[in-house]
């Protein structure tokens, strides 16, 4: 997938001060542009309608409606959004259970403002920013997503076994391309191979089905 040439963003957090901070964030990148902000989840359908944004920055916990239901009901459209999840914390049982509900990332409040860019424009391009020890994490907890801890890597030809190992690492598709020699197209091939094989959404969920399974340690 390419960038957009200019990533529009919508904030939904029921903070002020938390939208007013993200925002300021992308004031000065003239590639990531905000083009809606909202208090709560029930005003996201309509904010996603009238400004299509390319990635919305998802708080996860709201007065009314939660970010896991408002991006489980983005998740149901046509052509949905990129979400981020934000959350307080670094990893929390929160961003697990926002994996499963649709998120393509997430993303701790605290992280520098570079990292805000990363990450937006990471999603945009058709990948995902997050750590190894950010997976970890995940795994570690108790909370089951929707890929299931036995799922089989048999079923992955040899080279997509290569490429979700390296994807797991939370490397991009030119760092796969990089070190696998191989082009970008046929990495988001095997990519894309990879998601309908695993039965997963995305990079992340297949990448904790890579963890899960030994193939990352």
């Amino acid at each position: 997938m390419t960038e957009p040439a200019v990533i529009t963003v919508q904030i939904v957090d029921d903070d002020p001060f938390v939208r007013r901070g993200v925002s300021d964030i992308f004031a000065k990148t003239p590639d990531i542009s905000v083009v809606a902000d909202v208090e709560d989840g029930d005003q996201v359908p309509a904010a996603v309608a009238a400004f299509r944004p390319h990635v919305v920055l998802m708080d996860l916990q709201m007065r009314r409606v939660g970010g896991l239901n408002s991006t489980r009901e983005l998740m149901t459209l046509a052509h949905p959004p990129k979400v981020i999840a934000m959350t307080a914390m670094d990893v929390d049982d929160l961003v697990v259970r926002a994996i499963e509900a649709g998120a393509h990332s997430f993303l701790s409040k605290s992280e520098a403002p570079e990292t805000f860019h990363q990450s937006v424009r990471a999603v945009a391009s058709g990948n995902t920013l997050f750590s190894e020890d950010s997976l970890r994490k995940i795994v570690a907890t108790s909370m089951l997503l929707a890929v299931p801890a036995s799922v089989s890597m048999d079923v992955l030809s040899p080279r997509e076994r290569d490429v979700l190992r390296i994807m797991a690492t939370g490397s991009t598709n030119a760092d796969i391309s990089s070190e696998l020699y191989l082009s970008e197209t046929t990495v988001k091939t095997h990519i894309s191979g990879i998601f309908v094989k695993l039965g997963v959404r995305n990079r992340v969920e297949a990448a904790l089905a890579a963890f899960r399974a030994g193939m990352v340690t």
